[in-house]
């Protein structure tokens, strides 16, 4: 069976690679499909980084990527508070959301202001503390709208898996009584934006994800042909009875070589 479609879309972290270390045959996998002219979309839902950080990492791992074939969660977030009114913003996270939600003309706020934001947005935050969450959690308590970039639970890196944004959700939650409106995969925010960038419509994209209940539900979601990589948080034995099933299961991303 060979693929044809005009665009794909992938997930980084687990995908394309483990924290630092390239999973090997990504490289190769890129480089045919932009010789066959496809187009390419890699999207994020880790908002530590801008797309400039992400188009300089994958460039350093052989990998030929501008910022703009790169869609984060933090940049997703920032066009989704276009909409919103303009106000003050106390931010869990790190440089890359605060600078793309400031971007957009919204005040951010420190830690000792934080009662009085009208926004709180909860992203991966690698310099949590106590403090950053009290905060948050006492400006949604007195108000504040609460958004998030995203809801993974664990980040995968070369040895494993570190918590994610997710585990930040839940003990702002846990207070609170509050879920956030979610922007990140699998929301459908993050999925039309996608293929608005690509200029592309969901019969002619496809999604490689490494997280079944993220990237191929996020797949599922906007109709798109969905291929699950097993070098993430997915494991074979966790297809079985679940909802978001994808179209094709490869073992890593250099198997799809076979099928372009």
């Amino acid at each position: 069976m060979k693929l044809d479609f005009n665009a794909y879309i992938f997930d980084l972290d687990g995908c394309i690679y483990r924290g630092d270390v390239l999973i090997p045959g990504a490289d190769k996998v890129i480089m045919k499909l932009r010789a066959q002219k496809r187009k390419i979309l890699f999207l994020t839902n880790n908002s530590t980084g801008s797309p400039l950080d992400y188009s300089k990492k994958l460039r350093g791992m052989g990998i030929d990527a501008s910022p703009s074939d790169i869609l984060t969660s933090s940049a997703a977030t920032a066009i989704y508070m276009r909409k919103l009114e303009k106000g003050s913003v106390y931010v869990i996270g790190e440089k890359a959301l605060k600078d793309a939600i400031a971007a957009e003309g919204f005040q951010i706020l420190g830690e000792e202001d934080a009662r009085g934001a009208k926004y709180v947005v909860s992203g991966l935050d690698r310099e949590l503390s106590y403090g950053k969450v009290s905060a948050a959690c006492s400006s949604i308590l007195m108000g504040a709208k609460y958004l998030a970039t995203n809801a993974d639970p664990t980040l995968p890196y070369e040895g494993g898996y570190l918590p994610g944004a997710g585990a930040i959700i839940s003990m702002i939650s846990r207070v609170t009584g509050r879920r956030p409106s979610v922007i990140g995969k699998p929301s459908k925010n993050m999925m039309t934006l996608a293929l608005g960038i690509l200029g592309t419509d969901m019969m002619n994209t496809a999604i490689v994800g490494d997280a079944l209940d993220i990237d191929i539900k996020a797949g599922k979601k906007a109709n798109l042909y969905s291929i699950l990589v097993l070098t993430g948080v997915t494991q074979r034995r966790e297809l079985e009875n679940n909802s978001s099933q994808p179209n094709l299961v490869l073992n890593s991303i250099q198997d799809l070589m076979e099928y372009i």
